[in-house]
């Protein structure tokens, strides 16, 4: 089975990355991963707030660095995130033990990729509501994995693939986008032809942060 870290904490915690001056040092281990994410038990929690769903952030070595992986989402009608760039993941089903094996089911069934035995989830990001969904909770789970898995978009994925961490600051700008609103020009990384925005580009931001290739 997968293996988890941590162990549960109060309500209200946010990931802590080491405030320091001078550049920031790169985190990549297991180790230094969980000591600044938010234990996994304390995700339950939030289901008692707001309807959940839940992402894996699932992260590999790839030479000093990382990368996570990442999906398109097919196009169609009436899906808030058509066409976006996004984590695999998705709403909890009945049948889901847990938040946590929302993720992985998701990442079986959006990815192609079984990572129960090959991963090791080392807790999680703060939750947070998306946007265009403000009534939902999404629990974004990090994992890593040193296995070089090859992921193959399912029914809900045009494409599925890796992407440097390190290569998302530069890319950062701002894209022109479609919105229930109308068109929106909102924060981007603008990544090798992609424009990764919304609730993918916010877990990011805060993901860039907890690694230290941001401040």
């Amino acid at each position: 089975r997968t293996r988890s870290s941590g162990a549960p904490s109060s309500e209200g915690l946010q990931p802590q990355a080491d405030r320091r001056d001078g550049p920031a040092a790169v985190r990549t281990t297991a180790d230094e991963l969980r000591r600044v994410l938010l234990p996994v038990p304390l995700a339950e929690a939030e289901l008692e707030a707001k309807p959940a769903s839940a992402v894996l952030v699932l992260l590999r070595p790839a030479g000093d660095g990382l990368e996570v992986l990442l999906g398109r989402r097919v196009r169609r009608e009436g899906d808030p995130w058509s066409g976006q760039i996004s984590f695999p993941g998705g709403h909890r089903h009945g049948a889901d033990p847990s938040l946590l094996e929302t993720a992985l089911r998701e990442t079986r069934e959006e990815v192609n990729l079984d990572v129960d035995r090959v991963t090791e989830v080392l807790g999680h990001l703060a939750p947070r509501a998306p946007g265009n969904v403000p009534e939902m909770l999404v629990v974004p789970f990090v994992a890593r994995t040193d296995r070089r898995l090859a992921p193959k978009p399912g029914p809900e994925m045009e494409e599925a693939f890796w992407a440097p961490l390190a290569e998302l600051p530069p890319s950062g700008g701002q894209a022109v986008v479609p919105t229930r609103v109308g068109e929106l020009r909102v924060p981007a990384f603008l990544w090798r032809g992609r424009e990764v925005w919304g609730l993918t580009y916010r877990i990011l931001e805060e993901l860039l942060v907890v690694v230290g290739l941001s401040r």
